[in-house]
């Protein structure tokens, strides 16, 4: 009697199929969101850190959290020295920006995915910006202020402040 012949070869694995990669994706960016607002924290301000003589220094906004307007409640920026940045497509429009000193810009996150706006130095950040939130920074003094969404690092800006 012979032995039963045996399998060398080892058994394919199943591929992942497409729902189970999309499961995967969705299940990352979710983390990622998660990460982003634990990050920023609900009680967070942008208050700045101490920045190095030669780096630029920037003024945290007025208001309690970095999400609102930088004015008194009720009242609008003065449209003269507002310039306004839309967050569209996974993309800040315009992504570079100049502006004088004493501008207030307010990034408005126009996108059905939540993102962020976090300043390279100065410790200006924002907290989880959904859709239709702004976040205000006025910009007191000049030098170039280079920030990122941090849910989605690819995406990118500058601000560029003149006397």
């Amino acid at each position: 009697m012979q032995p039963a012949p045996t399998n060398l070869e080892p058994t394919p694995k199943a591929r992942p199929t497409r729902w189970r990669i999309a499961a995967l994706g969705a299940a990352t960016s979710l983390a990622l969101a998660a990460c982003g607002a634990s990050a920023a924290g609900p009680g967070s301000t942008s208050a700045p850190t101490t920045a190095s003589p030669n780096a630029p220094a920037a003024v945290a906004p007025s208001s309690p959290t970095s999400s609102g307007p930088s004015v008194p409640t009720g009242a609008a920026p003065d449209p003269a020295t507002t310039t306004k940045v839309g967050i569209v497509n996974f993309a800040f429009t315009p992504a570079a920006l100049t502006v004088k000193v004493g501008t207030t810009v307010v990034w408005t996150n126009n996108d059905a995915i939540a993102h962020t706006v976090n300043f390279t130095t100065d410790g200006i950040n924002s907290k989880v910006l959904n859709k239709n939130d702004e976040f205000t920074h006025t910009f007191s003094t000049p030098g170039t202020y280079a920030y990122i969404c941090s849910i989605h690092p690819f995406m990118h800006g500058s601000v560029t402040v003149t006397a």
